[in-house]
């Protein structure tokens, strides 16, 4: 069971503060924004934009946003230039100085939008279910079906993916259903693609997710620090956050912990700094 990050903020800080390099990754729906009855309805609120922001400021920092939205949608929501935007689950990336569309995904695009309109056709009459295609995979959102009508869709989408099992693989979000290019790449190989493109061996990683498929993620960074957004549940991450609001709370005491890091004299973080300046430092900035 994971921990309550609030919990644990004396060992989190020390290591943000000892860090010469941060990944900060975020997943959008569900962790940097609420959920919507409407996907096209999620935006972030001014207040976490402007924390985002104030991240992005900081020199040592890299922040990247990882969702199953194709990525122009979620670069275009978030819209906070020189971050790297991971759509479709990590199967398309771009950011400063990198571009990369997964070679064997693209190539099952038209497949997959075959299979989007079948499954559009067939979902037809189910009340308030639809299919979007993002180009890479495609989500079926039954949040507003009935639910005595959800039975119908999950049969659909299983008779519908059956002939196509080898090529695409299914699994269920939040009131989604996600249909996947069976192609070996999810967000934890795509968290490995950005590592390697920055290129900074010593960077320490904070990875907050809520959906399922953000454990590929938490499994890929057994050294960092991954934080599961939403109640209790059996999860690969380390610690745990209740809701969007939390993560704001906890990316703002991570902002100012590294706005007093920059302004405190370079001893007091140095690798030798003993555990009273360590602490000194973290008790400048406490979680409210």
């Amino acid at each position: 069971m994971s921990r309550r990050l609030f919990d644990a903020m004396e060992e989190v800080g020390e290591r943000v503060v000892r860090a010469p390099h941060l990944l900060l990754c975020f997943d959008f729906d569900g962790t940097l924004a609420p959920i919507a009855e409407e996907p096209a309805l999620v935006c972030l609120s001014p207040h976490m934009r402007r924390v985002v922001l104030s991240l992005a400021d900081h020199d040592g920092v890299s922040l990247a946003v990882i969702s199953g939205r194709d990525r122009a949608d979620l670069q275009t929501r978030v819209g906070i230039p020189g971050l790297i935007y991971a759509g479709n689950h990590g199967l398309e990336i771009s950011g400063p100085g990198c571009v990369f569309v997964e070679p064997a995904a693209a190539a099952r695009s038209a497949a997959l939008k075959e299979l989007a309109v079948d499954l559009a056709d067939k979902l037809y009459p189910v009340a308030g279910a639809w299919v979007e295609y993002k180009g890479l995979t495609l989500s079926i959102h039954y949040r507003q079906v009935a639910d005595a009508d959800c039975a119908e869709v999950r049969r659909q989408v299983q008779a519908a993916l059956a002939s196509t099992e080898q090529l695409f693989q299914l699994t269920r979000g939040d009131k989604t259903y996600d249909i996947r290019p069976r192609v070996g790449w999810n967000k934890g190989t795509a968290i490995d693609w950005i590592r390697e493109q920055l290129g900074l061996p010593d960077t320490l990683a904070i990875y907050l997710g809520d959906d399922t498929t953000d454990e590929n993620a938490f499994r890929a960074l057994p050294e960092g620090i991954t934080v599961k957004v939403g109640g209790p549940s059996a999860t690969a991450a380390r610690y745990r956050l209740e809701n969007p609001a939390e993560v704001r709370r906890f990316l703002e005491w991570v902002e100012g912990l590294l706005r007093q890091k920059t302004e405190c004299a370079a001893e007091i973080v140095a690798p030798g700094a003993d555990e009273r300046e360590i602490s000194t430092l973290l008790g400048i900035v406490q979680a409210s």
